[in-house]
């Protein structure tokens, strides 16, 4: 049976990450289950921007958890688990693309966020305004997007970011500002609307 439904992807309302894990680390379930309903869901989009399919995504997050389980007395409730759920679930998407490029046997490249497809209305809908915004994150180099993607739809800190992707918090700065002002540049008639 999969971890996942409707129900168990719904957070909790009181969350102390740092007691849960603590508790965790003691063999209670409930702390456990806690943790897993308040991060699953963002972990799972986190990994699609990899793989791009939601099957693939819930197993890399299902994996680690089970992980996370296995080895809950090693857990550390001074360190951030936020940050090794997220690194965790990278590396687990980074060994399976590297796993299909070995299979495949081919320079391809494996482009983050694929454009997406415009469809042609009169008026401008919010769905459209969304889908304009998309395609404007998406023209940043790759790098970038995963960055400002950790930041502003993950909601990780710079310094978080900085861990899970190994390089540090000056880059991630750098990396975010470009990104800032380019989206601002080329989103200038939606800044109304704009959560950034």
């Amino acid at each position: 049976m999969s971890f996942f439904s409707l129900q168990t992807l719904l957070p909790p309302t009181d969350f102390n990450e740092s007691e849960l894990v603590k508790q965790v680390a003691t063999g209670d379930e409930k702390a456990f289950e806690i943790l897993f309903k308040h991060y699953a869901q963002r972990l799972i989009n986190f990994a699609r921007r990899f793989v791009f399919d939601t099957t693939i995504a819930e197993n890399f997050v299902q994996d680690v958890f089970l992980k996370v389980w296995a080895n809950r007395e090693q857990l550390d409730p001074e360190k951030s688990f936020k940050t090794y759920l997220f690194t965790a679930v990278r590396n687990q998407a980074l060994h399976h693309l590297r796993h299909l490029e070995v299979e495949r046997r081919s320079e391809e490249n494996i482009d983050l966020f694929p454009e997406p497809i415009k469809t042609p209305e009169q008026e401008l809908s919010e769905k459209e305004v969304e889908e304009y915004i998309r395609q404007a994150i998406g023209e940043l180099p790759e790098k970038c997007q995963l960055i400002f993607y950790m930041n502003r739809f993950d909601q990780l800190t710079y310094t978080q970011i900085a861990e899970v992707q190994n390089i540090s918090i000056k880059t991630v700065e750098t990396q975010m500002g470009r990104a800032l002002k380019y989206l601002r540049q080329r989103l200038h008639q939606f800044m109304m609307v704009l959560p950034f």
